[in-house]
């Protein structure tokens, strides 16, 4: 099947943290990651787009003029394409990413794009061990945006589809894919959404050891 994952020696578990914007994603990865540090395990932590040459791109097209939206989502496959190495790295027991692939999915879905063609687009990637994805009211996320200035991903019409988006693509990759996924409820606090994602992980992680490592 095309949406199924590459899991061929994968390396380090991969978790990949989801969400409509101002649910809480980058608070709970920093959160989580320095968490498990201080357990003992090794962890780094990702985001979407990367820092590498089509991330910033990406980034750079989203801020702002009317791009095509094939063009954004291919960018978006390349990039991640291109950290699947990063991904893997042997020297980490865990990699949190900031977004991947079902941000990919809902948010070029909100801009026009077929899930299953981006799906497709995505068929030799590497798919997470687990998805915490962070159940917030659009409302509230809204709210804790404020004023702040925002690319062409939350304003608008797009920005008004993401959440159905993001319910379809969480039923793709569920009922495609095998996904594994653990709603959290975001609206609590972020010691308590921090509580939920370590109930949530503590299957997967292995026995503590070692020290933190990074992404060069």
């Amino acid at each position: 099947m095309a949406g199924e994952p590459d899991r061929t020696d994968p390396g380090a578990l991969l978790v990949a943290i989801e969400g409509i914007d101002g649910s809480g994603k980058t608070t709970l990865t920093v959160a989580l990651a320095d968490g498990l540090a201080r357990r003992g395990i090794r962890v780094t932590s990702h985001r979407e787009p990367s820092d590498g040459p089509a991330g910033r791109l990406l980034r750079s097209l989203s801020r702002d003029g009317d791009r095509h939206p094939m063009m954004l989502a291919l960018l978006s496959a390349a990039d991640r394409y291109h950290q699947q190495a990063r991904l893997a790295d042997p020297e980490c027991a865990l990699v949190i990413s900031d977004r991947y692939y079902l941000s990919g999915l809902a948010y070029h879905a909100a801009d026009g794009i077929d899930q299953l063609l981006y799906q497709r687009l995505n068929a030799g990637v590497r798919r997470p061990d687990l998805y915490l994805f962070l159940h917030l009211d659009p409302a509230i996320a809204a709210a804790r945006l404020g004023d702040r200035a925002r690319d062409r991903w939350e304003r608008g019409g797009i920005a008004a589809r993401v959440p159905q988006s993001y319910r379809a693509a969480l039923h793709l990759v569920e009922t495609t894919e095998n996904a594994q996924v653990a709603r959290l409820d975001a609206a609590k606090a972020p010691r308590d959404v921090l509580a939920q994602a370590l109930a949530a992980l503590a299957l997967l992680l292995p026995e503590p050891e070692g020290v933190p490592c990074g992404l060069p």
